[in-house]
Order: C-alpha cells, then sequence, then structure tokens
C-alpha cells in the first residue's frame, strides 16, 4: 500500500492524501487552502480514484471535492453530519469564490448525490481496501 501526501503536509489547508492499493486508489479529504486565490492539492486524474473519503466537513479538508464530480461520479464515504454540513459550506465557499473555482453548484449537488453515508465503526470494501469510519 503507498500513502501521499497531495497537500497540507507542512502548511494548513488543501489537504489531500492518495491511498494506493493493488486494486484501488482512494483519496481521503481533498481540501482548499483559503487565501486571497484558493489554493488546491496536486492533481489526481478522477479516472484514476475509486472512492472519496470525508474524514471532516472543514474546507480544508472538502472544499475540492466537487473536481471529482465534473464528468465523473465517484462514491464519497462520509457520514451523514458530515456530507450535510460540508454541502452547507461548500455552496457557501462557490458564492464566495466561484470566480476561482474550477467546479460549480452542479458538481457539488452531483457530489450529494454519489455519497456512500456509513455511521461510525461501519466498513465498505472499494476494490481491496476496506474503509471504516471511526
Amino acid at each position: 500500500m503507498q500513502v501521499g501526501f497531495l497537500g497540507g503536509a507542512r502548511e494548513v489547508g488543501r489537504l489531500g492524501i492518495s491511498v494506493k492499493s493493488e486494486k484501488a486508489q482512494s483519496i481521503v479529504d481533498y481540501g482548499v487552502m483559503l487565501d486571497n486565490e484558493p489554493g488546491f492539492p496536486m492533481h489526481v486524474p478522477p479516472k484514476d480514484v475509486d472512492a472519496l473519503v470525508l474524514t471532516h466537513s472543514h474546507l480544508d479538508h472538502s472544499g475540492a471535492l466537487p473536481i471529482f464530480y465534473i464528468n465523473d461520479k465517484k462514491p464519497l464515504i462520509t457520514n451523514k453530519l458530515n456530507l450535510e454540513l460540508s454541502q452547507l459550506l461548500i455552496q457557501d465557499f462557490i458564492h464566495l469564490s466561484s470566480y476561482y473555482l474550477p467546479f460549480e453548484y452542479l458538481e457539488l449537488k452531483s457530489m450529494m448525490r454519489s455519497n456512500l453515508h456509513l455511521d461510525f465503526d461501519q466498513a465498505t470494501q472499494v476494490g481491496d481496501q476496506k474503509i471504516t469510519l471511526l
């Protein structure tokens, strides 16, 4: 298994973590750096990603997730509260920063429809990766 930071390793903001195994790649969080112009994690082609995992709803962890829903629909694994809070925060983020963003409300709606709700201590399988929310 390979774990790599796409951003956020030596900074607060734009966190993105890639988890690759033999049969799957998951992205854990994909946030933004809030500055004059938003900063994003390193690019990962959506076609190479099997699932997205959201740990919590802060924009530095969730703000760039809609990028993966421009032309594709990946499962977003999180709990219901994280999803609802993320929707509110990202809607506001789009409203305030839309000129600088590579996505719009349509991608956010697609993200919301692609959610795979998990409760705490519940697991799901993505390829050969077992994902559990703690």
